[in-house]
């Protein structure tokens, strides 16, 4: 009897427990997110059912996280602290834009596609959504944190297509001049040089240095050459104005120039006579073993490339810098085309619950998203107590989730306070003088925000970028094979093939856009 009554006191409790918690949960104001704080809600009894979403995005060349992106630890976490069901998709660095390409003709469009602009294949097919509203409504932190200029960047039609990623120390370029300091002081230059002549002079030097050593380096498909090409204004890239029409910057006068110099530094051995054949392995190999005194790079990049060097060569005294892109004779602005933010993410159409993914790029600006983006999950790679945080940088770096994480999720630029735990103060003085230069280093792009327009033979090509016939006819000029003159009939060759009609479009948008 006794046990009996000990019983249904014991219900009797459990009642009026489960009242109260029925009670509070019922409170709607307590679970409220305070707009801004980075307060994220305590999930709740009848939390809401986590949204599925699928993200496209690439590897960064980096070891990914394979099978089912729930049943790895780092994307896990992410996942329940946004209440979200991951698919996150990566693509190879290398093959990405051709895999996604044949995956969007086969139907297999995403929620999210992240690209380094608004995709101007899915805007143009009417497949992504404006994200002004959603945004005012669900992203106070993305508003807050993303500066007004990055927004800009990625309008169309004055309507906001993606979600960008703030610069990294407000730099407007992502691609700067490297240089070995301490070879450069060796060849007699205690400044940068400022023009091509003192350019050229600065290699010449740094060649009668060591026979051996290679002055420039850049890599395959006249990629990474952006800096010698950038000190006459131009790129492989985008587009310019000449003779009132917005031509691709590959069919430009001012490359023609570039091709001129670049057929110089190839003849007199002051570039990597394998520059055209290098694939991103052998060139960061020959650099990082002291081969190479000069390239070009991520500025964010800059301290991995001090480490690299330290590890490889002890005791070298090895230096790395960034300098001002050099100038050539009339050149007002040289370097790599500014762009206002570095990757972005589009939503779909195929999005069921754009609010979700709103939510989820929201929260990984705020201060517990940013600790994750930079630190990892807690409690595994970093802890934090009274405020600080102790970071296992070993740790991260073995469980091979430093780089892809942040590579793939970092929207808020950096953190210096965050950086100063990752590397420490001498390494965010070298990477705050770099992103100094990258704030001054560069030219203004009249194509950006341009959709994309291209024709349907692939020797043509996508407005603006470098086709097989481009990257063929500069080989060709380089190598000898052809004089520079050559450069005129590939211009009119790709012009008559239809190259004319996509100057003809981008002509009418630039104009439109005035």
């Amino acid at each position: 009897m006794k046990a009996a009554q000990k019983w249904v006191s014991l219900l009797v409790v459990l009642s009026f427990m489960i009242a109260l918690v029925a009670c509070s949960s019922g409170n709607n104001g307590g679970n409220k997110e305070e707009a801004g704080t980075g307060e994220s809600p305590a999930p709740t009894a009848d939390a809401a059912k986590p949204a599925k979403i699928s993200i496209m995005t690439n590897d960064f060349s980096q070891p990914v996280p394979g099978g089912k992106s729930m049943d790895d630890p780092t994307l896990k976490y992410l996942a329940e602290k946004t209440n979200t069901d991951l698919n996150v998709i990566f693509l190879p660095q290398g093959q990405a834009d051709n895999q996604r390409r044949i995956k969007f003709a086969a139907g297999e469009i995403p929620d999210v596609v992240q690209g380094y602009g608004v995709d101007g294949e899915l805007y143009i097919n009417k497949q992504l959504i404006p994200l002004d509203e959603l945004i005012d409504q669900y992203g106070p932190n993305l508003k807050k944190v993303i500066p007004q200029a990055a927004w800009d960047g990625v309008k169309r039609d004055g309507k906001i297509y993606a979600i960008p990623e703030a610069p990294k120390g407000d730099s407007l370029v992502n691609r700067v001049l490297y240089v070995r300091k301490d070879l450069m002081e060796k060849a007699g230059y205690t400044t940068p040089p400022k023009t091509t002549d003192e350019f050229l002079d600065l290699l010449r030097k740094l060649k009668a240095l060591d026979p051996n050593l290679i002055p420039y380096s850049a890599r395959e498909n006249f990629t990474w050459l952006d800096s010698i090409v950038g000190m006459f204004g131009t790129s492989v890239f985008g587009g310019e104005l000449e003779d009132g029409k917005v031509v691709p910057s590959n069919t430009s006068k001012k490359m023609k120039d570039a091709l001129t110099f670049i057929k110089q530094l190839y003849d007199e051995k002051l570039i990597d006579s394998e520059f055209m054949t290098n694939k991103r392995n052998t060139w960061e190999q020959k650099i990082q073993s002291g081969q190479v005194a000069v390239w070009t790079h991520a500025p964010d990049l800059i301290v991995d490339w001090q480490d690299r060097l330290n590890k490889s060569l002890p005791g070298a005294g090895a230096q790395v810098a960034v300098i001002p892109t050099p100038k050539a004779p009339g050149v007002e602005q040289a370097g790599f085309s500014r762009l206002p933010y570095n990757k972005a993410f589009s939503i779909t159409t195929a999005a069921k619950n754009p609010e979700a993914i709103i939510k989820f790029f929201d929260w990984l600006v705020t201060e517990e998203g940013q600790e994750f983006v930079n630190f990892g999950v807690p409690g595994i790679t970093h802890t934090k107590d009274n405020g600080s945080i102790f970071y296992n940088k070993q740790l991260d770096v073995d469980n091979k989730t430093s780089i892809w994480r942040v590579q793939a999720f970092n929207l808020a630029g950096w953190n210096e306070e965050h950086m100063k735990i990752q590397v420490g103060q001498d390494a965010v003085n070298l990477l705050k003088a770099t992103y100094e230069v990258g704030k001054q280093d560069g030219y203004n792009s009249i194509t950006l925000g341009m959709p994309a327009i291209k024709s349907s033979l692939p020797e043509v090509g996508e407005f603006g970028t470098a086709t097989t016939m481009f990257v063929e006819t500069a080989s060709k000029i380089v190598l000898g094979d052809q004089k520079i003159e050559y450069f005129d009939t590939y211009v009119s060759n790709w012009k008559k093939q239809g190259g004319d009609e996509l100057i003809k479009q981008a002509t009418d948008w630039y104009n439109t856009k005035k």
